[in-house]
């Protein structure tokens, strides 16, 4: 087991636990980092499962084309520079009550002899298209050939209905079912029909999506649901800190609609209302390759770059690809009151649209917090010493032989600063001044808890090291 503890607390079960606290004048493994996780609407694939995927293309070919894809990979078009983007995406495709199979019934001399059905719900499977005509080689034979517009994607070949069905067992596109007996007469090509994608979808999917999300620990660092219901995001943040105390230390990006995109004060009060350090309240919608894009679906975008950022690079006046923001806000005051309560802003910098400043919602500290856990990079940070303490702790668990000396602590402290605390020094994501020891409130002569006998206790002290995000330059003229 993982997740966080308060001081004095003793777990039943065993595994590794942290606490985090804030000391930002003494003191303050990237496993979850590359990995995005989103529902979408699409018009191809399969229904209410998980797929893992590592690029577009492979997205492509699963769903078909699907606006996220354009967002999550929008990175990767860029002629030059370094390319950001994430090494895996969870993707479950959802659909609403009206989804359906495209479908259609071929003929035979006396009637009805087999459905061909499109393999996935959605109106992809209307674009099939189905001929059949006589094997040139066999005429007791006949060739069954599936198109997708006017491309060939398929045919196979048999001599009863049962062959037909066996060969296309495997297809890619459609699943056949005999009817009778009878072969179906040669056509043309006809083409599939009904087909629905279901693309109004009930709430009730994506809170069904959080739950089975929660089976998925590990296998994703950030997520977004892509859309402006507010309702849906509230509980989306509600579920990310849920999870995150029980150790899974994941992220959460959401924005709105349009017309919250050019309402300042509604945008100020999602930010106020969230006030948390893993949760995102995009504010700004964009226009790109003649598409506008609300800031619900900039989330998107903005979800998978904060996967895949490395730790010790920022978003701070990041160029993204976008062509122009919708609202362009006054930067002396407008953006000034966004971004201080909350809000991570784009913002035009002469003809490039630009991240201003990579901000979470958290304004209003609580216990243990500072006001550096307002920034995305610093949050990035702990947690990723947080996961790679727990991971570590749970290898150590299993190394035997096993005993809690005050040798195998120190041991395990030389450990922890070789594992967890000296690569994130050596690419300078904390100073190199960390330090990794026994907690003196449970060990030596100033103790206040008495440790259980197979309990062990420690504290890390380290600097988080910030970037370089504002120059100032003072010219003097001689």
């Amino acid at each position: 087991m993982a997740g966080i503890y308060q001081p004095g607390e003793e777990k039943v079960l065993s595994g590794a636990y942290s606490f985090l606290k804030s000391f930002i004048e003494e003191q303050t493994t990237p496993g979850l980092r590359g990995k995005l996780a989103l529902p979408i609407v699409a018009d191809w694939g399969p229904i209410g499962e998980f797929v893992r995927v590592r690029n577009k293309q492979a997205a492509v070919n699963i769903f078909g084309e699907v606006e996220d894809f354009d967002l999550i990979w929008a990175d990767s078009i860029r002629p030059s520079s370094i390319s950001i983007r994430p090494t895996q995406v969870l993707l479950y495709r959802l659909a609403g009550a009206s989804a359906k199979k495209a479908f259609l019934i071929l003929v035979g001399p006396s009637g009805d002899c087999i459905r061909v059905e499109a393999k996935y719900e959605g109106e992809f499977g209307n674009r099939l298209k189905v001929a059949v005509q006589p094997n040139l080689m066999d005429a007791a034979l006949i060739d069954i050939l599936i198109y997708l517009d006017a491309e060939l994607v398929e045919s196979q070949t048999g001599a009863t209905n049962a062959e037909l069905v066996a060969a296309f067992a495997g297809s890619e596109y459609v699943t056949l079912t005999k009817i009778s007996d009878e072969l179906p007469i040669p056509n043309a090509g006809t083409n599939l029909a009904d087909g629905d994608s279901g693309k109004s979808v009930e709430a009730t999917k994506y809170t069904d999506y959080l739950d089975k999300l929660i089976t998925k620990k590990g296998e994703y660092g950030v997520f977004t649901l892509g859309v402006a219901d507010a309702a849906l995001n509230a509980a989306a943040q509600d579920w990310t800190d849920e999870q995150r105390y029980k150790g899974n230390y994941i992220k959460f990006v959401f924005g709105g609609d349009a017309n919250r995109d050019k309402n300042k004060a509604d945008i100020i009060q999602a930010s106020k209302d969230a006030n948390h350090m893993a949760v995102i309240n995009v504010g700004s919608g964009v226009k790109w390759r003649g598409k506008t894009y609300s800031s619900s679906k900039v989330a998107v975008y903005i979800a998978s770059l904060a996967a895949a950022m490395p730790l010790n690079y920022t978003m701070a006046l990041y160029i993204t690809n976008f062509d122009e923001v919708t609202v362009e806000w006054d930067q002396d005051t407008d953006l000034i009151d966004l971004i201080e309560a909350g809000t991570l802003m784009l913002n035009k910098d002469n003809d490039k649209v630009i991240i201003q400043e990579p901000v979470n919602t958290l304004t209003v500290p609580g216990p243990d917090q500072s006001s550096d856990f307002g920034k995305i990079r610093v949050v990035d940070t702990f947690d990723s010493i947080l996961l790679a303490e727990e991971e570590a702790g749970k290898e150590w668990i299993r190394k035997q032989p096993n005993t809690n000396s005050p040798a195998r602590r120190a041991a395990f402290c030389q450990m922890m600063k070789e594992k967890v605390f000296a690569p994130l020094a050596a690419i300078e994501v904390i100073a190199p001044d960390y330090e990794y020891m026994e907690d003196p409130l449970y060990y030596g002569q100033d103790a206040i808890y008495t440790p259980k006998r197979s309990a062990g206790h420690f504290v890390a002290g380290f600097r988080h090291q910030d970037v370089l995000e504002k120059i100032y330059t003072y010219n003097k003229a001689k």
